[in-house]
């Protein structure tokens, strides 16, 4: 590529950045707020909570999201968070309160009005423990290896250099840091018209990227147990925060938009769920020790195998909300795998003849439901029940030195129930 692209490249995703700013900004200077029913019904939609919103200062949700990344980040007190265009602060507020006031939470947005949203935020509740930087999330105003946990609400799909995102995500994290981002991404390619509609892009669909892309960046920037799982969410929620609402009613006056306006019409021009996704996004940055494989002499290898209960996909991360245990368990299992491991994991629901073959699984399962799952066997022997076991606990099983715990584990390993995710 010549330096004449080059600069043009420069210049177009200048432009870019410049309209979303712009946009984003009018969005912020607008009345939209949480005080608004239909507001708050597009956050709903995405899986925030009454709860969840109850606690919201009033210029914090501009019904922007794409989905709850703090359902799947598993934030824990004393954890330094980062939100990656955090806007008028919802995120923030939220995971605030989760990392008490020995944690820190940074926000980073491009836009000055939606960081007066946010400060007004901080300054009605008092906080102590948030900080608001105000750059573009390519060009992160953060310390190397100084973040647990790096959280995103339908920001990255906005950003023309993707790939800059993930290397700076990758930068600031710590080992063993994680990311837990909501987003938009793709099932196929979009219309042509679509595609180069400008309401489209800053409403977060145009820009957005496919979703075995999204993984594949990851990957090569360098993170592990990369999960991008489609929520099932419906994208028409948008039109619920246009003037004009949804399906042509009218709501509140709060809700006055022309970001939520233009992308309502163009939703109206395709069928956006056949396209594109919300969807929860899980990575974690290599640990120190974490490539460090042992000789097959030092550490035999085992076979481990997970019999799950019935889940809506093979790793249970999805639905409305997800038990911060599944993701932590999925990586300690490829933890298992780099080790040298083989590792088998069965879903009932969708592998009912592994429990059918398995002797004395199918016992159990006739003699106690599915009360018994999860089972863990090690070399077909039966070691664990009911529970997902810790990184620790499964490195004595098979003889190793088990890495740093990368997430912090949920006392219940529970899938379905309360977690939605059946």
């Amino acid at each position: 590529m010549n330096q004449r692209s080059v600069n043009q490249r420069t210049v177009n995703q200048r432009t870019v950045i410049d309209d979303v700013r712009s946009q984003y900004a009018e969005v912020a200077k607008s009345s939209l707020s949480n005080d608004s029913v239909a507001v708050r019904s597009v956050a709903a939609a995405f899986g925030y909570s009454q709860d969840e919103l109850a606690t919201l200062p009033e210029q914090a949700n501009m019904g922007l999201s794409c989905g709850n990344p703090l359902a799947l980040a598993s934030i824990s007190p004393g954890e330094v968070v980062v939100d990656l265009g955090c806007g008028g602060g919802m995120d923030i507020f939220l995971a605030a309160q989760k990392v008490g006031p020995l944690g820190k939470v940074i926000g980073v947005d491009m836009t000055s009005e939606m960081l007066d949203r946010a400060r007004a935020g901080v300054a009605k509740l008092g906080l102590l423990n948030v900080e608001l930087h105000q750059s573009t999330i390519d060009r992160l105003p953060i310390e190397d290896s100084s973040v647990d946990c790096i959280i995103s609400n339908c920001v990255i799909n906005l950003v023309p250099d993707k790939s800059a995102v993930f290397r700076e995500i990758l930068r600031v994290l710590k080992p063993g840091g994680r990311v837990a981002i909501s987003d938009i991404a793709l099932k196929q390619p979009l219309p042509a018209s679509v595609k180069e509609s400008f309401e489209a892009y800053v409403g977060c669909i145009s820009g957005a990227i496919l979703i075995n892309e999204y993984r594949d960046e990851l990957l090569d920037a360098g993170f592990e147990s990369v999960v991008v799982t489609d929520t099932g969410a419906d994208l028409n929620a948008y039109a619920n925060a246009s003037s004009s609402g949804c399906c042509g009613a009218s709501v509140d006056s709060t809700s006055n938009s022309a970001l939520h306006d233009g992308l309502a019409a163009v939703m109206q021009s395709f069928d956006a769920n056949a396209f594109a996704a919300s969807v929860r996004v899980h990575a974690i940055k290599r640990s120190d020790n974490f490539d460090s494989k042992p000789s097959v002499k030092e550490v035999p290898m085992k076979n481990v195998q997970v019999y799950d209960k019935p889940m809506c996909c093979s790793t249970g991360v999805c639905g409305p909300q997800v038990d911060p245990v599944l993701p932590q368990f999925a990586a300690d299992l490829d933890w298992l795998k780099s080790q040298g491991n083989q590792v088998e994991r069965f879903n009932l629901a969708q592998q009912p003849m592994a429990f059918i073959e398995n002797k004395e699984v199918h016992q159990l399962l006739g003699s106690e439901g599915t009360d018994c799952l999860p089972l863990i066997l090690i070399n077909g022997k039966i070691v664990s029940r009911k529970e997902y076991p810790s990184r620790e606990v499964m490195a004595s099983w098979v003889n190793a030195t088990a890495a740093k715990q990368l997430l912090p584990v949920a006392k219940s390993g529970e899938c379905c129930g309360s977690t939605g995710c059946c």
